[in-house]
Order: C-alpha cells, then sequence, then structure tokens
C-alpha cells in the first residue's frame, strides 16, 4: 500500500499537516521530510517498529551502526547528548544548518530511548518544515539520508522519493522544491576538541 504524498508549506506552517504528520510519528510511522540540503527518513526515536523500517529501505547500511537524532533546536539536543561549554558554542554557531555532530551521550538518554549507545549524533537542520515537525512533536526524530535510486539517480524531489519509497513511507512531506542530495558535514566532539570526519554541505569556515 502506498503512503500519502503531503504537499505543504512555510510561513505560516500549516497546523493541520502538523497535527496529521505528528499523528503519522505517533503511530509508529515512517516519514520522508526535507532536511536543507538533503531528504531524509525519519520517525518518531522512541519507535523500535519505525526504525526497523528505515533499516529494511537502507539494506546496506550496518544494523550496528545507530541513526543520528533531528533536534529542534540546542535545548532538545542537551537531553540526548552530553554538551559542555565548548560543544555549547560550537552547536550556537552552526545550528541550524548542515551539519551532524557527534557527541557523548547524555545520562538521560538510555532511559528515554531505551538504548545504551555511548555516541549519539545530534542534527538541528537548517529546514523550516523539519524544524517545525520537532517542535511540534516535542521529541527528537531517529534520521538518515534518503540514498540514490537503484540506478544511481539522485532522488532530489518530493514525487520521485514517492516513486522509489512510496510502498515502504507513510508520508513523503513535500514542499514542492528540488534538494541538492549533499551530506551533512559530519564533526566528532567525542574527544578532545572538534575532529571533521566527513565534509559535505556543512561550510566549516563556521567552526
Amino acid at each position: 500500500m502506498m503512503g500519502e504524498h503531503l504537499f505543504t508549506y512555510t510561513n505560516p506552517t500549516n497546523q493541520r499537516h502538523l497535527d496529521q504528520i505528528c499523528q503519522v510519528l505517533e503511530e509508529d510511522g515512517l516519514l520522508a521530510i526535507p532536511a536543507g540540503s538533503s531528504w531524509m527518513f525519519c520517525c518518531a526515536a522512541t519507535s523500535r517498529k519505525a526504525v526497523a523500517r528505515i533499516q529494511k529501505l537502507k539494506p546496506g547500511r550496518a544494523k550496528d551502526k545507530p541513526f543520528s537524532l533531528v533536534c529542534a533546536n540546542i535545548s532538545m539536543a542537551a537531553q540526548m547528548a552530553s554538551i559542555d561549554g565548548q560543544a555549547y558554542r560550537l552547536l550556537n554557531r552552526i545550528c541550524p544548518g548542515h551539519f551532524t555532530v557527534l557527541l557523548k551521550s547524555s545520562r538521560m538518554l538510555p532511559k528515554l530511548l531505551k538504548n545504551k549507545r555511548q555516541v549519539v549524533g545530534i542534527r538541528i537542520p537548517d529546514e523550516e518544515i523539519a524544524l517545525a515537525v520537532v517542535e511540534h512533536f516535542g521529541k527528537p526524530l531517529v534520521a538518515s539520508s534518503i540514498p540514490a535510486s537503484a540506478d544511481g539517480t539522485l532522488l532530489s524531489m518530493g514525487y520521485a522519493i514517492f516513486e522509489e519509497h512510496g510502498q515502504g513511507l507513510d508520508l513523503v512531506v513535500d514542499m514542492g522544491e528540488e534538494l541538492p542530495g549533499s551530506p551533512t558535514t559530519i564533526l566528532d566532539m567525542t574527544g578532545h576538541g572538534v575532529e571533521v570526519i566527513r565534509e559535505g554541505a556543512g561550510d566549516l569556515s563556521a567552526l
């Protein structure tokens, strides 16, 4: 059964659409949604069923590799990750933006997510609809970038993602815009200082 293709907008955000999206998340649903530099699959971070569905859509991904968490702001991120003064200053400079920051997990994370991982990837995207959804939902989302199609074609438009993955999704949230498909820049702050793990859409001059 195909999911739904929802066209929405911001400025202002459609509250009825936000309610619909969050209802899908509450019911172990799986979304595709714009995330600034690329599209992402996302679901409620507490839904093991939905996380397993993301894994099925990305069979080449290592099963023991944890997914990143999308947060609405630094305050929400601080519930999931241990954020000291240095990390706070960095996040304050680069967020929202095209970065994923690896941090040590907070003491609350195992209880909140039933997950004992030591490191968590935090993302606060530069995308108004994604931030509005997470803020309205009130809890972090698990997220993973949407891969290219089997023939290597970049899926940069909502209709292409719906055609490729509609059977495995509950909802494609579409602003009608094409995204470049660039991955985030990954920064590691689990040790001393900041280590660049992957250069992507995030501008390193912001560091």
